[in-house]
């Protein structure tokens, strides 16, 4: 992981947006509850420690509360040896839980992956400084940025992985990308048994599969923004460009396959993107402009 430059790279208002966006985002996935009883197919950390306490409705409750006092304290910058990780075991072990139930569901995973850079990033820091006195902010500059390297590292080893799981041949393979459109409709109207936006889906689909080098081309989009992800942390500049870049991929994504991925898109918003720090620029160019105009 490269050092978090100094003088620091972000302003405080800027900072308080991520803690603030991220705390939300940590919250909104981490379930207060579930309606499980059991793990039945134990996965990741739970193939290591019986996570079967967490399915305890007053457990469950005690540690939203504890999750809350967490995230306030991340927020406010107290106790962050203590918050981060408390929140990221609370995170990792009830999402744990329900991915322990024979159908593994990878929307939230990144959201524990940032949390785990965030807190590695601390604690390394805290680590440096007993070497060398270190601030408050240089050490925040470095969760910061091991959460965009986190980010960015999602979406490349996506794009490696379908290049290595297919040897090579992902974009030819997209081609049939109709048969998965069909197979995602069908297996939502069945989850909901809500006939609501079924023929649309149906005829994405047919489209889908009458036009396979149409969507071989789009799929072969995708899969170089995926690979170009890295590029986001050269600077402020690539990240807006290939930021919104994702989102709106994403967008056209849910539209079709019904596969919104929120928590990426909320991600690259809060760490990549940061429209705070853009709208914030725009302002000062507004007001710089208007001096200009209205000076004698």
């Amino acid at each position: 992981m490269k050092e978090a430059t100094s003088p620091p790279t972000h302003p405080p208002y800027e900072r308080l947006f991520m803690r603030v966006s991220f705390a939300w985002v940590v919250l909104v996935s981490t379930p207060a509850a579930v309606d499980v009883r059991s793990l039945p197919a134990p996965n990741g950390l739970a193939r290591l420690i019986d996570l079967t306490f967490l399915t305890d409705p007053q457990l469950l409750s005690v540690l939203h509360t504890v999750l809350l006092i967490a995230l306030g304290l991340y927020i406010v910058r107290i106790l962050c040896w203590l918050a981060l990780p408390v929140a990221l075991l609370i995170n990792v072990g009830i999402n744990t839980v329900i991915n322990s139930q024979g159908a593994i569901h990878h929307a939230m995973q990144i959201v524990s992956l940032a949390l785990l850079a965030q807190t590695a990033a601390h604690f390394y820091g805290l680590w440096l400084g007993c070497r060398a006195p270190r601030s408050e902010v240089s050490l925040e500059e470095r969760e910061i940025s091991w959460a965009q390297q986190a980010v960015a590292a999602a979406y490349f080893v996506a794009g490696l992985t379908k290049l290595i799981a297919t040897h090579g041949a992902w974009i030819f393979r997209a081609r049939f990308m109709g048969v998965q459109i069909f197979k995602t409709a069908y297996q939502e109207y069945y989850n909901q048994l809500d006939p609501a936006g079924l023929d649309r889906q149906v005829a994405i689909a047919q489209f889908a599969a009458g036009h396979g080098p149409l969507i071989a081309l789009i799929a072969g989009l995708g899969l170089g923004l995926e690979l170009l992800a890295p590029v986001m942390l050269l600077g402020r500049k690539w990240g807006l460009l290939l930021g919104c870049a994702f989102v709106a991929f994403h967008l056209s994504i849910s539209s079709v396959m019904q596969l919104s991925f929120v928590f990426h898109q909320l991600l690259v918003l809060i760490f990549i993107v940061s429209p705070i720090y853009w709208i914030v620029q725009l302002g000062k160019g507004g007001a710089h402009l208007v001096r200009r105009v209205t000076s004698p």
